[in-house]
C-alpha cells in the first residue's frame, strides 16, 4: 500500500466517523423560556409602584421619566430603565395562577404596573432562591434582580441633577445680582470692574448648573436644624416657568432646596459657592 493510498484510507475513515457521529449525536432537548409580556421597554410610558401601601407613579415626557406622585420631579431615567427590564425577561418555569399562598403571593410584597401589565412580586423559591413574579394568568419564576431595582423609597428615583432637560434657564435672581440672557449673551448686573465677568465665562457658569448634579438629595422633612437659611434664588426659564430654591448652608455644604417640589439638593460647600456666585466660578477657574 503506498503513502497516498494509506493518506486517502484514513481520510476515508476520518469522514465516516463524522457523519456517523453527526448521524447519531443526541438532540439538544433544549429549555422552553416564557416570555412574561410582550410589552416593550421603547414604549412603555407609565409606572405605578405600591410598596408598603406607599404609592409612586412616573410618566414619560420628551424621552424622559418624571415623577408625579408622591413628588414631582425629574426621574432617574438610568434607575427607571432597569425597573422596566422585566419587560424582557423570561422565564423557565411558570405555574398557573392558582393557590396563591403557595408562592407567598397573597399579599404580594411589591405590585408593579407598567401601562396596562402588573407584575406582583411574592416569596422565593426555597432550592433556586429564584422570585415567584405573578402576571397575567401565570406565576413566574425570576432572578432576585428585578425585584432589586425597585426602589427602597420614592427619593431612590429621582434624578440628582438639579435642573431638568426641559428647564432652560433664561435669568437667575441671586442673592447679590443677576444674570441674565439678553440680546443672544449672558450679561450679569451689577458688573464690577474687579471682577468684571465676560459672556463666554458666564456661558459656562450657566452650564455649570445644567450639569450641577447633587451628592446627595433630601426632603424638607429631612433637612435639620443644622442648616441656616442663607438666601432665595428664582430662576425664569424660557418656557416662563420659574424655579424657586431656598439656600440652605451649614460648614460643610449648601443645600439648594426647590421650593414647590420640597427636594433638597445637597452639594459640596465649594461646589455651592460657585453655583451661588458666577465670580467664585471665574476665581476657581482661573486658579486652575
Amino acid at each position: 500500500m503506498t503513502h497516498h493510498t494509506r493518506l486517502n484510507l484514513v481520510m476515508t475513515v476520518t469522514i465516516i466517523g463524522l457523519i456517523v457521529f453527526l448521524y447519531f449525536k443526541p438532540q439538544s432537548s433544549g429549555n422552553t423560556e416564557y416570555p412574561l409580556t410582550s410589552g416593550s421597554v421603547e414604549a412603555a410610558q407609565h409606572v405605578r409602584i405600591v410598596k408598603q401601601q406607599q404609592e409612586t407613579v412616573l410618566k414619560r415626557r420628551d424621552g424622559h421619566w418624571y415623577l408625579v406622585k408622591p413628588v414631582q420631579a425629574w426621574a432617574d431615567d438610568e434607575k427607571i430603565g432597569k425597573i422596566l427590564e422585566i419587560l424582557r425577561a423570561r422565564s423557565q418555569q411558570r405555574f398557573p395562577l392558582a393557590d396563591l399562598g403557595r408562592f407567598g403571593l397573597e399579599r404580594p410584597h411589591v405590585q408593579l404596573s407598567i401601562d396596562n401589565a402588573r407584575f406582583d412580586f411574592g416569596g422565593f423559591a426555597p432550592t433556586t432562591h429564584q422570585q415567584y413574579v405573578a402576571t397575567g394568568d401565570y406565576v413566574y419564576l425570576l432572578a432576585p434582580r428585578y425585584a432589586l431595582a425597585l426602589p427602597r423609597n420614592t427619593s431612590d428615583l429621582i434624578n440628582p441633577g438639579l435642573l431638568a432637560p426641559d428647564e432652560i434657564p433664561v435669568k437667575f435672581e441671586l442673592p447679590h445680582g443677576e444674570v441674565e440672557f439678553y440680546d443672544a449673551h449672558w450679561r450679569v448686573t451689577p458688573q464690577h470692574a474687579d471682577d468684571a465677568l465676560n459672556a463666554e465665562t458666564l456661558h459656562h457658569w450657566v452650564r455649570l448648573w445644567q450639569s450641577a448634579r447633587a451628592v446627595e438629595l433630601k426632603t424638607a422633612a429631612e433637612l435639620t436644624a443644622n442648616f441656616a437659611e442663607n438666601g432665595l434664588i428664582t430662576i425664569d426659564l424660557r418656557d416662563e416657568r420659574k424655579i424657586r430654591l431656598k439656600i440652605l448652608q451649614n460648614q460643610f455644604s449648601i443645600v439648594l432646596l426647590r421650593i414647590e417640589e420640597g427636594i433638597g439638593y445637597q452639594f459640596p460647600l465649594e461646589a455651592g459657592r460657585q453655583l451661588l456666585d458666577p465670580s467664585v466660578f471665574s476665581a476657581a477657574n482661573s486658579a486652575r
